[in-house]
């Protein structure tokens, strides 16, 4: 097998693998996080609720730090720059343009470019 057959399967086999990464990574970050929770195998502690004067003691509050996990929202962040500024004063001269002199040339032969006959 020649190299360049070698780096056209190599790069085939590598696009593969990118693709199977991405793919992965999209349906992760797509996907809500409860339902991937459920798949955790193990439940929250659910607090009941006791209607009664003074303390409550329950057992150990479980909460999976999973759900925590995510994008913070996007919250804009707004910053004033105020520009320096400083007067410019544009000055324009007029364009000047060279004399020209004209010269008529009578013995023209009648085809470009011009060419004097003597």
């Amino acid at each position: 097998m020649d190299f360049a057959t070698f780096a056209s399967v190599y790069k085939s086999y590598l696009h593969k693998i990118l693709a199977i990464i991405l793919l992965g990574v999209f349906a992760i970050n797509t996907i809500p996080r409860e339902f991937i929770h459920e798949f955790s195998g193990h439940h929250d502690t659910v607090d009941v609720v006791h209607q009664h004067d003074g303390a409550t003691i329950s057992e150990h509050h479980r909460h999976c730090d999973f759900l925590q996990i995510g994008i913070e929202p996007y919250e804009p962040f707004v910053a004033y720059y105020i520009a320096p500024v400083q007067k410019v004063i544009w000055v324009f001269y007029p364009l000047s343009i060279p004399e020209t002199t004209h010269t008529a040339y009578y013995n023209l032969t009648p085809r470009a470019p011009p060419i004097v006959v003597a």
